[in-house]
C-alpha cells in the first residue's frame, strides 16, 4: 500500500436531500480550518442530477482555497456500508472525517479535530460531542455528550462506549492507515460499518473523544436506506421498521462476537446490555403510537436477540401498549429531567 499523506479528507456518502447537501458544503466552506480534500460518493439516488449541480457550483470555490473536491457517482446503489468503505478506500489523506449529507460542520469543527489528531497521531478513530438541531443550527436543541472531557477510550474501559460514541456517524474520524487492512463486506446491510471499525479500534489503538463539539446532527429526517438490494428486503425507505431495527442490532451483536473472538477481549455482553437498557429507551420512544400488533412484533424481535430480559424494555413496552400515543408525555418528561 502506498504511503498515506497526512491531512484531512471530509467524506460524504451523498444520497438525495440536495438542499441539506448544499448547506453541508457551505458549512465546510465557512470553517476556520479547511480540509485538504472533500470526497463525495453519490449512491445512485433519484436526485443525482441536483447533487451533481450543487457539487459543480462549489468546485471552483473550493479550488480557490486549494481544497481538492473529488466527486464520484456510483454506477449502482452500493448501500450505506459499502459506500462508507469506498469513501475511506478512495480518500487521499490519513484522517477521513465522515459526515452524513444532511448534517453540518461547526465553524471551528475541523480545527478541534486537528488539535486532537496532532496530539494523538496513532489513535484509530475519533468521536465527538455534537449539537442536535432540527432546521436551523443556530437554534440547537441541545448537545449530545457521552464523556465530560477529551480522552481516549480503550479496552480497559466499558465496551458500552463503543456504541454510545460511534452509533451516530456524523463527525467520526477514521485513521485510514489503520482502517484499510480491516475492510470487509461481511457486515453490509447492517448499516453499522462504523461500529465494526469502532469495535476494532476499542480493542487496538483506541477511540479518541473530543472535548468540544465539531458537528451538528440534524434530527427529524426519515432514513433513506432501503434501495440497496441487501438492505431493501428488510429496511424500508423512510422509516425504521421493526425488522429493520432488529437487523441493525443483530449486526451490532454479530460484530461484537467476531471482534471478541479475534482479540479475546470481552465486549459482547456489555454491548448487549447497552442495547437492551439504554438504547431500548430510544427505540420505544420512536415507536410511540404504533399499533399493538407492531409493538408485539417489536417485543418478539427483541426476545429473539435476548434483548428483552431487563425490566426497562419490559416497562417501556407496557407503557406504549397501555397508553398508546399518550406515552409520548412519559418520554418527553424523562428527557426534560435528564437535561
Amino acid at each position: 500500500m502506498d504511503k498515506i499523506i497526512d491531512g484531512y479528507s471530509i467524506a460524504i456518502p451523498a444520497y438525495d436531500r440536495p438542499e441539506e447537501y448544499d448547506e453541508l458544503l457551505r458549512s465546510i466552506f465557512d470553517m476556520t480550518f479547511l480540509p485538504n480534500e472533500i470526497i463525495i460518493c453519490e449512491d445512485f439516488s433519484k436526485q443525482r442530477n441536483e447533487i451533481r449541480k450543487i457539487t459543480e457550483k462549489y468546485q471552483s470555490q473550493f479550488a480557490e482555497k486549494q481544497v481538492i473536491m473529488t466527486y464520484i457517482e456510483n454506477e449502482t446503489n452500493l448501500g450505506y456500508d459499502a459506500n462508507i468503505r469506498k469513501l475511506i478506500d478512495l480518500a487521499l489523506y490519513k484522517w477521513v472525517v465522515l459526515i452524513g449529507n444532511d448534517d453540518l460542520f461547526l465553524k471551528n469543527g475541523l480545527e478541534e479535530i486537528d488539535k486532537f489528531c496532532k496530539k494523538n497521531p496513532n489513535v484509530a478513530m475519533v468521536s465527538r460531542p455534537f449539537l442536535r438541531f432540527e432546521k436551523d443550527i443556530s437554534k440547537p436543541i441541545g448537545v449530545s455528550r457521552i464523556l465530560p472531557n477529551e480522552t481516549i477510550v480503550k479496552k480497559q474501559d466499558s465496551p458500552r462506549l463503543i456504541f454510545r460514541m460511534c452509533g451516530f456517524v456524523g463527525g467520526l474520524v477514521i485513521n485510514k492507515e489503520w482502517a484499510q487492512p480491516l475492510k470487509t463486506d461481511k457486515y453490509d446491510g447492517t448499516l453499522y460499518y462504523q461500529i465494526y471499525l469502532a469495535a476494532n479500534a476499542f480493542c487496538t489503538k483506541g477511540i479518541g473523544y473530543l472535548g468540544k463539539p465539531s458537528v451538528g446532527g440534524r434530527t427529524g429526517n426519515p432514513p433513506l436506506f432501503g434501495d440497496f438490494q441487501k438492505a431493501g428486503e428488510i429496511h424500508i425507505r423512510g422509516i425504521y421498521s421493526v425488522k429493520g431495527r432488529a437487523k441493525m442490532w443483530k449486526g451490532v451483536l454479530d460484530i461484537a462476537k467476531d471482534t471478541q473472538d479475534f482479540y479475546k477481549v470481552e465486549i459482547v455482553e456489555e454491548l448487549r446490555k447497552e442495547l437492551m437498557i439504554r438504547q431500548s429507551f430510544h427505540i420505544f420512544e420512536m415507536n410511540v403510537g404504533i399499533s399493538k400488533c407492531t409493538l408485539k412484533e417489536l417485543k418478539e424481535e427483541l426476545q429473539k436477540l435476548n434483548l428483552f430480559g431487563h425490566w426497562i424494555p419490559k416497562t417501556l413496552y407496557f407503557l406504549n401498549m397501555t397508553f398508546g400515543k399518550n406515552a409520548f408525555y412519559f418520554y418527553y418528561l424523562t428527557r426534560k429531567l435528564m437535561q
